[in-house]
């Protein structure tokens, strides 16, 4: 019994040891979408129990996501990541205790946001999406995009991200920062 629970374990962090890092902050993305979800639907039904495991699974892959920026990222966009997902954290636990929603819901809006920008830029720049998708579905050129997402595709500038590459400072300068 031991020996399958290791062996399952072991499986699985060899699965997620093959997926390149930038499709993984993605993954963390959605995740952290779905958490977030679950923990709005049990505040509207008052269930404290679901409330709270959704709210921990969420406050961990943004701690996971703070971790993932690089120390010596001196950056704009990693400062401004830093600077959120701080907020966040610190926000998230408070709406545990005072049960309120409106903390859940902006903080999905932001990682939202964050997800599509990653989408955008991170994930096209390392060849883990085509570079014609523009949101929602595929379109012939760039300029049949938003502006916004015009833009940040135009404009990916230099600033250290996740693991050494320079992902989307443009597009993280679009997001203003208020939680």
């Amino acid at each position: 019994m031991k020996t399958d629970k290791a062996r399952n374990a072991y499986q699985q962090t060899e699965a997620l040891s093959k997926i390149h890092p930038v499709k993984l902050i993605q993954l963390m993305y959605e995740r952290l979408l779905v958490h977030l979800d679950f923990a709005e639907n049990a505040m509207l039904k008052d269930d404290a129990k679901g409330r709270g495991e959704n709210l921990g699974r969420a406050i961990a892959l943004v701690t996971e996501l703070y971790a993932s920026i690089r120390d010596d990222d001196e950056s704009e966009a990693a400062g401004f990541l830093r600077g959120l997902y701080s907020s966040i954290l610190t926000e998230l636990p408070k709406a545990a205790i005072s049960n309120d929603i409106e903390v859940i819901r902006t903080t999905s809006r932001y990682v939202s946001r964050l997800k599509d920008i990653w989408a955008e830029t991170a994930m096209v720049e390392a060849g883990l999406e085509k570079e014609e998708t523009c949101g929602t579905g595929e379109v012939e050129n760039h300029n049949q995009c938003s502006p916004e997402l015009q833009a940040a595709k135009e404009k990916t500038v230099a600033g250290r991200g996740y693991g050494g590459r320079h992902y989307g400072q443009a597009a993280l300068a679009s997001l203003s920062v208020s939680i």
